[in-house]
């Protein structure tokens, strides 16, 4: 019997017996292989936890499949995606799910405990969207200047309750840690637009449901999960790169529903984007003798700036 057999299988005596639940964990994974025994674990410890099934879809986004030799436990499914980008990868993971429920969980993301049964509750309510929160871990401390913005980017903290829809903050949501129904998914075909491999595949996304579905977005808070930031990614030069492409993803995702209202929306987000990299880039210098904290943040607002008035130079539409 297949995991989905199992899983939706209702016999004859128990017509009125709705079906539990059942998830299927998608990790896509490019060449970050020591992240992945730790967060093996992390699921197995859960699993037992919940009643419902599980398994654990590993999407290999690497053209050699550098992950295919790590040692995994029995219900974690390689799959192999040599068409590189984060969308191919997800839309793969997908495909290949088995669960009536997809859970998002990047790579470099450690389930907390209690993660797993936070969002087996949610599917058993039947929400079609919910989102988990996420806090990052430093293996090694970041520089004082750069703390708080990197906390900015690598957590989610949402001012609301927990159980409470949050669509209208999904400006601030991402696909990492995440759940939806099959049913939810379905609706945008293929789910992520493969002509934002480049990042943006989840707002994108967001933004179908949202506007074109109606489809409510449940904020789970208990299901935690800690983000890894390496030291790499806890550098300025990182910052930089990532706030100038948030900014051109704002305008991007603008332009892309057509028309005059998109034209007009994407002028006002110019406009904006114009006047904070004028605003925050003199702040920035102003500030710079009085405390480096306080102008790297307004050099970082500045640049998010710069990209949505030069949100045209991103290549990621086909």
């Amino acid at each position: 019997m297949t995991f989905a057999d199992e899983a939706f299988r209702r016999t004859p005596e128990q017509p009125d017996l709705a079906p539990a639940p059942s998830l299927s964990i998608v990790v896509p994974t490019f060449r970050r292989e020591e992240f992945l025994p730790p967060l093996f674990q992390a699921v197995a410890t859960q699993i037992g936890t919940v009643a419902v099934q599980v398994e654990l879809v590993l999407v290999d986004n690497s053209p050699e499949g550098s992950a295919r030799a790590i040692p995994a436990p029995d219900f974690v499914r390689y799959v192999h995606e040599p068409r590189t980008g984060v969308a191919q990868a997800r839309n793969r993971g997908v495909a290949e799910a088995r669960g009536g429920y997809v859970i998002f969980l990047d790579d470099d993301e450690t389930p907390a405990s209690g993660w797993l049964a936070a969002f087996a509750d949610a599917a058993t309510d039947g929400v079609r969207a919910a989102f988990g929160a996420v806090e990052p871990f430093y293996p090694e401390d970041p520089p004082p200047a750069l703390r708080a913005p990197l906390d900015r980017i690598f957590s989610r903290r949402l001012p609301a309750a927990a159980g409470t829809e949050v669509q209208h903050l999904r400006a601030y949501l991402g696909s990492g840690n995440s759940m939806f129904s099959r049913a939810t998914l379905a609706l945008v075909d293929p789910p992520f637009d493969t002509s934002f491999n480049a990042g943006g595949e989840d707002v994108w996304l967001f933004r179908q449901l949202v506007d074109r579905h109606g489809v409510p977005m449940v904020w789970r808070p208990d299901a935690l999960v800690h983000e890894i930031v390496p030291p790499n990614r806890a550098t300025m030069s990182f910052l930089r790169h990532r706030r100038f492409s948030d900014g051109q993803l704002r305008c991007l995702v603008e332009s892309d529903v057509g028309g005059l209202k998109a034209a007009g929306r994407v002028t006002l987000w110019m406009g904006i984007g114009a006047a904070q990299l004028l605003i925050f880039g003199l702040a920035a210098v102003l500030t710079r003798p009085f405390g480096q904290a306080r102008s790297t943040r307004y050099q970082l607002a500045a640049t998010g700036g710069a990209g949505k008035l030069l949100w045209w130079r991103r290549k990621v539409r086909a």
